[in-house]
């Protein structure tokens, strides 16, 4: 079989599965293993890429898929087998069954084949207890009346673990250059090779240590996560004892700590490294535990959000626990994004002594992390009015206008922190215009488009900044609810999202001009370097869950940076 050079899981998983297969394609599939097989973390990244092909609405399609997941369980050993038997892979599978979920609109070929490989598993597999409690619960639920008859040789008998590829040791370059050395009879080429293989060994150490630093990170993260989600359900503010309330402060003090090592991590990882999206889901779910925290201890309102905070326990478990099928569908209550503030009014008028948007625009400016301070003391009180106007462009996404605050100046010291300084009085802040220069589609899939709009003019003083406007917009049929974006950028530079003008589009009419959500991103690029964006972004398309991890490098280059 003929590989191709720079294929990734995805582009096999693409061609094996493509609709347009007159038949299954064996040289993709197992091309797919054997990739599954070569990268440190394949399974994890095939499972979550075989979901969303399973869940196909295309009959060919997720068949096709279900065919690859059978020799992924054939070829791709004891890691592979750990992710199957996990309830995160076994909750999907079992939502394209459930009539509650998507079984009504599956074709009966898909049901029925997933229903097969189920009860294949729990007989090769016995001691995969979470497998066979998922064929049990479909039995449980009249899913199932009784155990398929299977051929012989779909019973599955378990491959010898694999190796996974070592990036250091099997960098192919280093592999000649070091061939190359040790056959030359020069003692320099020889102290050459060994200081080489020194080295060689001692990369791989920093990076096995690095590797099993994030594990244990990210298994850390779920533990407290879920214990204080679990807290939080059970909270109650006049009867939780004084006990109580000391673990959930000690947990939300590790959740906490936990965030900002995740944003450290993500900041860190390499543009190549596949494990971006387990780190910025770690940070989605801390994010919103404490979040939930602040709203039921503090009674805090977190950057507008008004989710159930209770409801995080639900999406913690939803990991943890296999699926409730006999629970009426009721969906998850979230309220309206908050209506736009009014504009404050003019400085020259005194009706009124507060101003509601400038007050929810302080607040949000104090919420920004130690990361983004960390730019440095050089932002000066100009670019404090930009980010202000940043902050509050969402409620007035659609229009170009002159804010102005009103906001008692008072003097600070020479060695207190730029951003302690209150702003000054009567401050005309005019919105920047966008660029002349087109957006760039970040993602465009089932009707849902992301767009990246850059701003004409960098912020005061810092022309190492990037403003941009993301827009996402619906031209689906279908409603799309619970959007959530995270970004992560090269370790030299940073970015800040500031919070979305709503996370809710309702489906697309023809007559009306589709729907869009905005949120402002700011990206310092001190070093001007080429600019490199991880995104994910999750949401609810209709009744399907998307997730989904992608890059962006079209942008524009640093020198151009406030003259768009």
């Amino acid at each position: 079989m003929a590989y191709q050079e720079g294929e990734t899981l995805e582009s096999w998983l693409n061609k094996a599965t493509h609709p347009t297969n007159r038949q299954e394609d064996w040289e993709y599939i197992i091309g797919f293993c054997d990739q599954i097989n070569k990268e440190l973390e394949g399974p994890q990244i095939s499972v979550r890429l075989l979901v969303h092909k399973i869940q196909s609405p295309q009959e060919w399609e997720a068949l096709q898929a279900l065919t690859v997941l059978e020799a992924c369980m054939k070829n791709c050993g004891r890691r592979f087998h750990n992710e199957i038997g996990k309830y995160r892979f076994l909750n999907e599978l079992i939502k394209v069954v459930s009539p509650k979920y998507m079984g009504d609109r599956v074709p009966e070929k898909v049901k029925t084949k997933i229903i097969e490989m189920l009860y294949s598993w729990t007989v090769a597999f016995p001691n995969e207890a979470k497998i066979n409690e998922a064929y049990q619960t479909l039995r449980r639920q009249g899913l199932v009346t009784m155990d398929p008859e299977l051929p012989v040789d779909k019973t599955l008998i378990p491959s010898p673990p694999t190796r996974p590829k070592n990036p250091v040791f099997d960098n192919e370059d280093m592999g000649k250059l070091l061939a190359e050395l040790l056959r030359s009879k020069n003692p320099e080429d020889l102290q050459e090779a060994n200081r080489l293989i020194k080295n060689m060994v001692k990369e791989d150490d920093v990076r096995v240590q690095k590797v099993t630093k994030r594990i244990h990170t990210l298994e850390e993260v779920g533990i407290n996560v879920k214990l204080l989600s679990e807290m939080l359900s059970h909270y109650d503010k006049d009867r939780s004892s004084q006990s109580d309330r000391e673990i959930i402060k000690e947990l939300y003090d590790r959740c906490d700590k936990l965030r900002r090592a995740a944003f450290k991590m993500a900041t860190e990882t390499e543009d190549n490294d596949t494990s971006l999206g387990d780190i910025l889901q770690a940070s989605d779910d801390l994010s919103r535990v404490i979040n939930s925290y602040k709203k039921i201890v503090k009674g805090q309102t977190v950057n507008g959000d008004i989710e159930d905070p209770r409801s995080t326990t639900g999406n913690s478990d939803n990991t943890e626990t296999l699926i409730d099928l006999a629970g009426i569908d009721v969906p998850n209550s979230t309220s309206p994004p908050p209506a736009p503030l009014p504009l404050v009014s003019d400085p020259t008028s005194n009706s009124s002594p507060s101003h509601p948007a400038t007050d929810k625009a302080l607040n949000a400016l104090s919420l920004l992390d130690d990361e983004l301070l960390s730019l440095g003391t050089s932002l000066t009180l100009h670019f404090m009015e930009v980010m202000c106007k940043c902050i509050l462009v969402k409620y007035r996404p659609y229009f170009l206008f002159d804010l102005y605050s009103k906001c008692i100046h008072h003097q600070c010291s020479d060695n207190a922190p730029w951003y302690l300084i209150s702003l000054c009085q009567h401050l005309s802040l005019p919105l920047s215009p966008p660029g002349k220069g087109l957006p760039v589609t970040a993602y465009d899939k089932d009707g849902v488009r992301v767009l990246l709009n850059f701003a004409s003019d960098c912020p005061p003083c810092r022309p190492d900044v990037l403003v941009l406007v993301v827009s996402m917009l619906n031209t689906a049929p279908l409603h799309v609810q619970n959007v959530v974006l995270q970004a992560a950028v090269p370790k030299s530079m940073k970015v800040k999202l500031q919070p979305p003008s709503g996370t809710e589009l309702p489906p697309f009419n023809p007559t009306l001009p589709p729907a869009s959500i905005t949120q402002v991103m700011l990206l310092a690029n001190p070093l001007k370097e080429k600019v490199r964006l991880r995104y994910k972004l999750a949401f609810t398309l209709g009744n399907r869950q998307c997730s989904e991890v992608g890059e962006v490098d079209q942008f524009p280059p640093p020198d151009r940076w406030g003259h768009l």
